[in-house]
């Protein structure tokens, strides 16, 4: 099984506007950022220029689809 570790930067206290930012690595080899914002969270793959961002609702509907077993 995969070894996974996570690193997450947090604001040494509330500050409006800033967002958590959350490194995934598994077996050492990081597999990308996750970003939590007021609005979205963005995923961005390692060694991609380019992040996926979805609005909350979106990622709900999305993580109720999966629960649900209509996405695999």
């Amino acid at each position: 099984m995969p070894r996974h570790e996570i690193s997450v930067g947090l604001p040494a206290h509330q500050v409006l506007n800033t967002d958590l930012s959350v490194v995934v690595k598994t077996d050492g080899r990081r597999l990308g950022e996750l970003t939590l914002s007021k609005g979205t969270v963005d995923w961005r793959p390692a060694k991609h220029q380019y992040k996926v961002t979805m609005r909350w609702e979106t990622f709900n509907t999305l993580m109720e689809r999966w629960h649900s077993g209509e996405l695999s």
